[in-house]
């Protein structure tokens, strides 16, 4: 904090002293690097540092003026064990009011997860910012050194040699003296600033340096190394014993409302290795070697997925470490809610169109990591589509209850077929399907809130689409839709159904907006109201006739056509 204070203090010295020769940075591009590898979980001052980072980069970007071009890149947030997991999350752009919000949004859902790819996020960052005009100002904001293999160092110094106008800062968060020591190497290849942050005050300060420094256009001058210390050489030397270390304990102390679990164990907080693993032991105390690790929950081995949670164990030899168990979900429902196939919470760095990488299959209180997720609910593998109910903030270090009470039920009138393979779904505004269910019973079904059309599906190859209308379903109430308009044919004992039936819905004008056809069956079938004309093709390829020309549908009401 005082190498902070010293060098604003050097800086509008200089500036008032020498208000013509001020040294210009040319540029006004400011891009940080994130650290959100595992061991982002950390906590400082009883927070985790991820959650630091994210706040205070946020609250950053608040005060950044438009014209400034900012870039955001992290690593380790989507996949552990990957040191390709680095990705641009925010492309270069400049801080519009609006854009400023959207930054903000993305940064808030990051989660910590996985390695340190720092000397391959260098690479990316300055291949993306090596064709701009001017010096471009890159941060790099770490609480841990490169953990895939690579030399960091090495490559900023290679860059910068092949001309590259670029800057490399370095904000080293709650790093130990040698780890300071390997990361300031960073910053004196790129000609930067390093700056250590112990805590989020700190993380402000060194960040708002840099930023006032591309705001001003003012350079920062590194500060010198200090001289080596050089060893005397002795001939004689002195003999000293150290003591071997010994385990520690691990005590876990749950919240009241956490279920004894099938397993705990202990990971490697950025590959996520599991070291050591506590099967069908509750939640009794286990000696461990002395280390950091992160703590991985897993509630039941076939109904839960293994959640790796936010809490950091630092173990010390011949000591105990609580570690309490205390963020989770309780989904609160009505008793018209059935168990559903699984329910998950998807972060947004989870792969599209898989599994979130949380879900449970039971619905008592679960543990889960901190985080911003969506909400998913998947109510039968094989009959209905799994259903977004959006966004949830799991606050951290308390139960979290989410309410789950939205939902939609078809009502059929008693002449409404009994056919297994059928089928509705729910379209929006755009047309995209937001849920469907297949060979469904006429029960209530958990969908988010909308305005939609409902589509009825009578038989998979029997039938066409038949829209049924609007339906509008409001938060935390269960909306009824009656399937009781429709049509249906009264005829002779034994007389085989037609190849084909079209109903096709008039508007005023007479044209056809809508049509709906029935395949070799007699039907009855449910139509929406309105005014229809009726088309009859008695076999494949065989003329197609028109067998009414008009006929009114009102709503709730079933017409009969006598053949």
């Amino acid at each position: 904090m005082n190498a902070i204070i010293r060098l604003i203090s050097v800086v509008i010295f200089l500036g008032l002293l020498f208000p013509g020769a001020t040294v210009r940075a040319e540029g006004n591009i400011l891009y940080f690097i994130l650290d959100a590898s595992g061991s982002m979980w950390e906590r400082v001052e009883g927070k985790p540092r991820i959650v630091i980072a994210k706040e205070t980069l946020s609250s950053l970007i608040e005060k950044t003026p438009a014209e400034i071009r900012t870039g955001i890149t992290a690593y380790g947030h989507r996949r552990k064990f990957d040191c390709s997991d680095i990705q641009e999350i925010v492309p270069l752009k400049s801080l519009d009011p609006m854009t400023k919000y959207q930054v903000q949004e993305r940064i808030s859902t990051l989660s910590a997860m996985g390695k340190t790819p720092i000397t391959d996020s260098i690479r990316q960052t300055v291949d993306r910012l090596k064709t701009e005009e001017g010096r471009s100002t890159i941060v790099l904001i770490s609480d841990g050194l490169e953990s895939c293999g690579k030399d960091p160092c090495a490559l900023t110094s290679e860059l910068k040699s092949s001309g590259i106008n670029f800057v490399m800062h370095v904000v080293g968060f709650g790093l130990t003296q040698e780890q300071e020591q390997k990361l300031s190497c960073i910053s004196a290849a790129g000609e930067g600033k390093f700056f250590t942050a112990g805590n989020a005050a700190d993380l402000l300060d060194a960040l708002t340096v840099v930023k006032e420094s591309v705001v001003e256009q003012v350079e920062l001058t590194p500060v010198p190394e200090p001289e080596p210390v050089v060893q005397k050489v002795e001939s004689s030397s002195t003999s000293i014993k150290i003591k071997a270390k010994g385990p520690g304990t691990v005590k876990l102390t749950p919240a009241p409302w956490v279920q004894e679990p099938r397993s705990w164990a202990l990971s490697d907080v950025e590959s996520g290795e599991i070291l050591f693993q506590f099967k069908r032991q509750g939640v009794t105390p286990q000696k461990v070697p002395a280390g950091t690790y992160q703590l991985v929950w897993h509630q039941n081995e076939h109904r839960a997925a293994q959640v790796i949670t936010e809490q950091i164990v630092k173990v010390k030899s011949g000591e105990i470490v609580e570690v309490p168990v205390t963020t989770g979900v309780r989904l609160n429902m009505p008793q018209w809610v059935e168990t559903p196939y699984w329910w998950g919470l998807k972060a947004a760095d989870d792969e599209p169109g898989r599994k979130p990488g949380v879900w449970f299959r039971d619905l008592p209180a679960q543990v889960v990591p901190t985080g911003r997720y969506e909400l998913i609910w998947y109510q039968n593998e094989h009959r209905t589509t799994p259903v977004n109910l959006g966004a949830v903030d799991v606050q951290m270090d308390q139960l979290n209850e989410i309410t789950v009470a939205t939902g939609l039920q078809l009502v059929k009138a008693d002449w409404v077929p009994e056919i297994r393979r059928r089928w509705w779904q729910l379209l929006d505004a755009e047309g995209q399907m937001v849920f469907k269910a297949s060979n469904f019973e006429f029960k209530p079904q958990i969908v988010p809130p909308g305005e939609y059309q409902l589509i009825y599906r009578q038989t998979k190859h029997g039938a066409t689409d038949s829209p049924l209308g609007p339906v509008i379903v409001k938060e935390g109430e269960l909306a009824q839709f009656a399937v009781n308009t429709g049509v249906g044919f009264s005829y002779a004992d034994g007389t085989e159904p037609p190849y084909m039936v079209e109903f096709s819905r008039l508007n005023q004008a007479g044209e056809v907006e809508v049509s709906v056809q029935l395949k070799k069956s007699w039907g009855p079938i449910p139509l929406q109201a309105g005014t229809y004309r009726v088309d009859y093709q008695e076999v494949k390829k065989g003329p197609v006739l028109t067998i009414v020309d008009s006929f009114d549908l009102p709503a709730g009401v079933f017409v009969e056509i006598e053949m």
